[in-house]
């Protein structure tokens, strides 16, 4: 056979390449398919957005304040024991139908040592503004600890409600039980806020405790850092004020004057960062200012300057709730103290 019956025609060597393509293409076709893995099951979708209640319930008591909020991951430490009780965090919980064994008393609460730190505090302040007897300390600190003691046990059962709660905040359903978590949060972030205020045994135990000359001491403390606070705000918030009203060194004086004459109940003690605040701060001073007689001011400005500061007393009006929810006034009225009445009017501790 001679080389040129081994040749191929040019239309016979298309045909042959034609075919080798069909056939690789079918090769590849079957080799190369995408396969589609299946969904991941919606329960695992779902357990990335569940948030454990029960577990972010002290962290936002104790580490937050005002309007902040955290959550964190991780599921609280919750063991079913016999007889009814339940361990949550290494804490024995007695739940109803069961009683823990008289001889496994229960942990201290987390909520005591956060209010007795408090206290503390409270008492020092008190201590170096006049010095205390050890009897003195000893009396009010028993007075503390009944006030500790019922704020535990408001702030412990609000804690119960929440414990193994887990909730998607992605569901509606979740989401109205993360609303409801962060009202009950709030009034006992409330509640320690006014551990110790005017309405506490602790403050009505002060005038019954202390003598004259340390009733004055702490009055006069008490007063100095509550006019110093109001003061520096107030000054603050004009020097705003004079950069859009641009007021005359009279306006100003006008109204420093009516502002530092209405000093409101400022708290001094348990500050957190939302009474720091300067917005906060700025519209407690417009809420002061729209509860002045006006007539003087609209008298001493332009009518351009008093559309301005109207605007801003009305602002400071409407935010008066808002501005009470911070915490950054003392509230409630001063409880008499037991017994047989001494005559000693009460003390702000």
């Amino acid at each position: 056979m001679d080389a040129g019956s081994l040749a191929m025609s040019p239309s016979r060597r298309i045909w042959t390449c034609a075919a080798l393509l069909i056939g690789c293409g079918s090769a590849w076709a079957e080799d190369d398919r995408v396969v589609e893995e299946p969904p991941a099951p919606q329960a695992q979708t779902e357990q990335q957005h569940l948030i454990d209640l029960g577990a972010n319930f002290d962290a936002n008591l104790f580490e937050q304040g005002g309007n902040g909020w955290v959550l964190r991951g991780g599921n609280a430490n919750i063991v079913m024991a016999p007889q009814g009780q339940l361990i949550l965090n290494g804490r024995r919980v007695i739940l109803p139908g069961g009683a823990a064994a008289a001889e496994e008393q229960p942990p201290e609460s987390p909520t005591f040592s956060r209010a007795r730190s408090l206290g503390e505090k409270r008492l020092e302040r008190i201590a170096a503004s006049c010095e205390l007897t050890d009897a003195q300390r000893r009396k009010l600190r028993l007075a503390m600890e009944s006030d500790i003691r019922r704020f535990a046990a408001a702030v412990d059962a609000t804690r119960a409600k929440y414990a193994g709660t887990r909730v998607n905040l992605n569901d509606p359903e979740g989401q109205k039980k993360w609303h409801q978590f962060q009202q009950d949060v709030q009034e006992c972030r409330q509640l320690l806020r006014r551990l110790f205020d005017p309405g506490s045994l602790f403050a009505a135990a002060l005038p019954s405790t202390l003598d004259p000359t340390q009733v004055e001491g702490i009055d006069v403390e008490v007063k100095s850092r509550r006019t110093f606070r109001w003061r520096t705000m107030v000054v603050s918030t004009l020097s705003k004020m004079d950069d859009m009203l641009g007021m005359t060194q009279a306006q100003h004086d006008l109204l420093a004057a009516a502002l530092l004459a209405n000093e409101p109940p400022l708290r001094i003690d348990e500050l957190s960062p939302e009474q720091e605040n300067a917005h906060v701060q700025l519209n407690l001073v417009y809420m002061v200012l729209s509860g002045v007689d006006a007539v003087p001011f609209k008298k001493a400005m332009s009518e351009r300057q008093w559309r301005s500061l109207a605007l801003l007393m009305n602002q400071g009006k409407s935010m008066r709730s808002w501005i009470e929810q911070q915490g950054i006034l003392e509230t409630g009225e001063a409880a008499p103290a037991p017994g047989p009445r001494s005559g000693r009017r009460p003390v702000r501790p």
